[in-house]
């Protein structure tokens, strides 16, 4: 319900309430309902009390509680259409729904968002994907290849990404809270910058946070050898012929059009 009514407004997304009840667990949002929950019941206990009307408790008084089952219910359904959707095209390999903390260049705001590998074969992409109300939505792309391997390197010169550098930061939890992942990829922007691009509170839990870690690490090695990885996987479609774009890429090297790594999908 939450995510429902707040994904498509950015300045609501990036509020703390939202992001607060989005990252926790079912009991975390029991919690948080349940505080002020408790005053209200009272109240409405009460009035219900007063005027001898058991109805008005169970139906008024008891409201939050039943925010916080049809939350759940709500927000199960309609995320995981939203996935299906998204993982049904032919240039996504795995999509999920996560907190985007910072890192990437274009982003000054932590929100939700959906996630996605996708492009093509030849230049698969991190991709963080904001809805709208109107269209498909914003695309804010992580190149997840050396977007100049094409161009001639001496044999000391090393290439800025030639290794996905994929990392998990955990912290641990407490009575109420669960453990915190936070999926970290780090990469060099257009300018030859480092970024590193911060992921945590997946759709699916911590165990998913580990499993993108191995797609991404697996989406970049078949890539680079045309090798597909071992047991149920899902291929990018090869890319058609690149052209070439003389055009300056911000760093003053000439990059293949289709591997701009901050173009707008």
């Amino acid at each position: 319900m939450v995510w429902l009514l707040t994904k498509a407004s950015h300045s609501a997304s990036i509020g703390g309430w939202a992001r607060q009840w989005l990252s926790g667990s079912a009991t975390d949002r029991l919690i948080q309902i349940s505080v002020p929950g408790v005053f209200w019941a009272v109240v409405w206990g009460a009035l219900a009390f007063s005027g001898d009307s058991d109805t008005l408790f169970y139906t008024v008084g008891l409201a939050p509680w039943y925010f916080w089952v049809l939350d759940a219910v709500v927000d199960h359904l309609h995320t995981n259409g939203e996935l299906s959707k998204l993982m049904s095209r032919e240039d996504v390999v795995l999509a999920t729904r996560a907190e985007y903390v910072g890192g990437h260049p274009l982003l000054p705001h932590g929100r939700f968002a959906y996630i996605m590998i996708r492009g093509s074969q030849q230049n698969p992409l991190l991709s963080i994907h904001f809805p709208s109300v109107q269209g498909d939505g914003e695309n804010f792309d992580v190149p997840l290849l050396d977007f100049e391997k094409t161009e001639p390197k001496s044999e000391r010169e090393q290439s800025l990404t030639e290794t996905l550098l994929a990392s998990l930061d955990e912290r641990a939890g407490g009575l109420f809270k669960s453990e915190r992942v936070t999926l970290n990829v780090d990469y060099h922007g257009l300018g030859g910058r480092k970024h590193r691009v911060e992921l945590t509170s997946f759709f699916r839990g911590n165990d998913e946070i580990r499993n993108w870690r191995n797609y991404l690490v697996c989406a970049q090695a078949e890539a680079d050898t045309g090798v597909k990885p071992f047991g149920p996987w899902k291929s990018l479609k090869p890319a058609p012929e690149e052209v070439i774009s003389h055009a300056p890429s911000g760093d003053g090297s000439k990059v293949p059009a289709a591997r701009r790594a901050f173009e707008r999908r």
